[in-house]
């Protein structure tokens, strides 16, 4: 393209500048050269005493001077001068050593970190900046003290997460880690919970260290704030209280978590998923997302109730999430001129430990800073290195080096545990924000597709309504019907035939409200079994309040004039003084079964109400049909057939009302596994 505006000489500069950029990241042409001024850097490494572990795992060394080696031979980004390394040793302590790499980082001493950091400050000429150490319990002392020095500190196997909290700016303001730390992790786990659309996770984390505490409450407030992710519960486990790691994994199940995020100790994370298994939180409804330990040692250590068989159940399927140790992509070459594969090689022939990457990293990444720190007129100044480094950015080994914040943005690996083995299913790139998945590349999708599908975040609810069948439906109906004829054709004699004697003595107006009430009830039947296969959702709301007034208003007419005719006999044989006037008579995925039924916001009351006045009604109509039972009276013909109608309602109204209940809640606890489900959680919490 023609870029009139830029003339010859400026083209030239601009592809100078290109170039010269080039061979300071890639070094492809930078030639060797020997000698230089020195320029001292303090190097903080981690031995094991005497009859202690291999000290091959934890030996950095070689993995350091491979990597000098290349800086110094191969590199023109320190023109004029080479570094200095000076090796101060903070010992591990023999006692109580523990084989998990974790765990390790809580043995270093304290007191020979500080006496080697006084040491390089003492010394002449001082160090210009401090690559390590390995040991919490160092680093955070030696960072808060280097601050007032400007000195920066660089380690390679730093993780805890208080180095990246809200005030550790403040704390250790030029204190740098070029291993990804927990902020890394916490993206990689909530792209991986958003990869398969997960909304409702449950956490479980290790109380009592802050090395997961921390991160830990980072990634429920990122879930919850950035992804929308319901985070159900947080559990908290000790290491001082084994016992509660149950009680907490029971409230996760109560609370129908399928999605278990965790973050505990090495020594903890076996023992918690045996109790998982005790509980069937396992297989193809759980997920366990796990940290990454780079090691499998854990899988059996402080495991008692639980058989290697077992284990082996609940290992299954759970996801690791660490920090890679290599870059993922096939790129042909890193800083220094080299492939990667070819430095991957070396570091794995010379130092075999799982730091051997970013040790390489890590003192490339001081040498670029120094060289842009020193500059050409050699007038070093801290400030400019701590700069430099935060502002650092090439391809290494480990993946692209960055930093924001003094935090490395790097890679993250996903991996997930089948049969016996971790594979590698995606990783996360914190220096460009990439998330992939390993099947989104092509790779294993069609061993996933066979072998392994995402598990619901929760247990799906699935309504299904149900309905009276249509042949009881209409059984029922022409029962009714039937009843309702026959109460018409008494009705029809009752009126005809009122005059005659017998009908007359008993009380055929009475004997009409009795019909009446006959049926309405009759006809209540009818009503109860319509339902919106056959009305609107609008009109069968209307149809409650018919339905519910009907049976209630067709009760109290038969029922209350069964007795008054009842309360007439036993006021005439109790000689019961009374005025004429006439008797008032008174008014989970799992399926979940729905009934249509009439239900208003005072059901409860207005139900409680009616079934007390009814009751009392019928204990009224048992007493009086009671007291007057020996009543044998020619011209009140019809007092025994009365007194036997109270009865039968009184048992048949007890025996309806308390069939309906039980129908309304046993049929759907019967029919229903989510219901059946939920009995069984709370029988099991009551019994905790």
């Amino acid at each position: 393209m023609n870029c009139p505006l830029i003339d010859v000489k400026t083209r030239c500069i601009i592809v100078m500048y290109a170039i010269l950029t080039s061979q300071i990241v890639i070094g492809l042409s930078c030639k060797p050269r020997a000698g230089g001024t020195p320029v001292p850097i303090g190097v903080f490494i981690t031995s094991v005493l005497p009859n202690s572990l291999d000290k091959k795992p934890f030996d950095v060394v070689p993995a350091i001077k491979l990597a000098l080696n290349f800086i110094q031979n191969h590199s023109c980004i320190l023109n004029g001068f080479k570094l200095e390394l000076i090796y101060k040793d903070t010992k591990v302590t023999n006692d109580s050593f523990l084989s998990h790499l974790r765990e390790f980082f809580l043995q270093c001493k304290t007191s020979l970190g500080m006496k080697a950091l006084f040491d390089l400050i003492a010394s002449r000429p001082r160090p210009v900046a401090l690559f390590g150490g390995m040991c919490t319990e160092v680093n955070e002392p030696v960072a808060m003290a280097l601050k007032y020095w400007q000195i920066a500190q660089l380690s390679y196997a730093e993780t805890h997460a208080k180095f990246a909290t809200a005030d550790s700016h403040e704390l250790y303001p030029t204190f740098f880690r070029v291993v990804p730390g927990d902020r890394n992790v916490n993206n990689a786990k909530c792209r991986l919970i958003n990869h398969f659309g997960w909304r409702k996770v449950g956490t479980l984390k290790q109380s009592d260290e802050p090395r997961y505490a921390l991160p830990h409450e980072s990634l429920t407030t990122k879930l919850e704030h950035s992804y929308g992710i319901k985070v159900a519960y947080t559990a908290g486990v000790t290491k001082h209280e084994m016992d509660n790691i149950g009680n907490e994994l029971d409230e996760l199940k109560r609370r129908d978590v399928r999605i278990l995020v965790v973050d505990v100790a090495e020594d903890m994370a076996a023992i918690v998923l045996c109790e998982a298994f005790h509980r069937q939180m396992y297989g193809e409804s759980y997920a366990w997302i796990l940290p990454g330990y780079h090691s499998m040692e854990w899988m059996s250590f402080g495991v008692e109730n639980c058989t290697a068989t077992e284990m082996s159940e609940v290992f299954e399927g759970h996801f690791a999430v660490e920090f890679a140790l290599v870059r993922k992509d096939n790129r042909s070459h890193v800083i220094g001129g080299k492939r990667a594969s070819y430095i991957w090689t070396e570091l794995q022939r010379e130092s075999p430990n799982i730091w051997q990457g970013y040790l390489y990293d890590g003192l490339w990444t001081l040498a670029i800073a120094l060289s842009q720190a020193l500059g050409a007129n050699a007038s070093f100044s801290h400030v400019k290195l701590l700069s430099a480094i935060n502002n650092s950015s090439f391809e290494g080994v480990t993946g692209r080096v960055s930093f924001e914040n003094n935090e490395r943005l790097g890679l993250i690996d996903i991996r997930q545990w089948r049969s016996g083995a971790y594979n590698d299913i995606g990783h996360y790139d914190g220096a460009s924000d990439v998330f992939i998945m390993t099947n989104d590349l092509g790779g294993f999708r069609l061993f996933h597709l066979l072998y392994w599908e995402p598990p619901l975040d929760a247990t799906v609810i699935e309504r299904k309504r149900e309905y009276i069948s249509n042949l009881l439906f209409v059984v029922m109906s022409f029962l009714a019907l039937t009843g309702i004829s026959l109460a018409l054709i008494f009705l029809f004699i009752n009126i005809k035939y009122r005059n005659h004697r017998f009908i007359k003595m008993s009380s055929p107006n009475l004997n009409n409200l009795i019909i009446v009430g006959s049926m309405c009830t009759f006809a209540s039947v009818v009503l109860l079994g319509i339902d919106t296969r056959i009305l609107s959702n609008d009109n069968f709301v209307k149809l409650c309040y018919v339905k519910t007034w009907t049976l209630c208003l067709g009760f109290t007419l038969a029922f209350g004039s069964m007795f008054s005719k009842t309360w007439r006999v036993h006021s005439i044989f109790t000689n019961i003084r009374m005025d004429k006037k006439a008797i008032k008579q008174y008014d989970d995925k799992v399926i979940v079964p729905e009934i249509e039924k009439c239900q208003s916001t005072h059901s409860a009351v207005f139900q409680a109400i009616l079934y007390a006045v009814k009751g009392i009604l019928m204990i009224l109509g048992c007493f009086l049909a009671w007291e007057t039972r020996h009543v044998d009276v020619p011209a009140l013909n019809d007092s025994k057939y009365i007194g036997m109608s109270v009865y039968n309602v009184v048992v048949m109204s007890t025996i309806g009302l308390a069939i309906s209940v039980i129908l309304q809640v046993s049929y759907i606890y019967r029919k229903s596994s989510y219901m059946r489900y939920l009995l069984k959680m709370l029988a099991f919490r009551w019994r905790v």
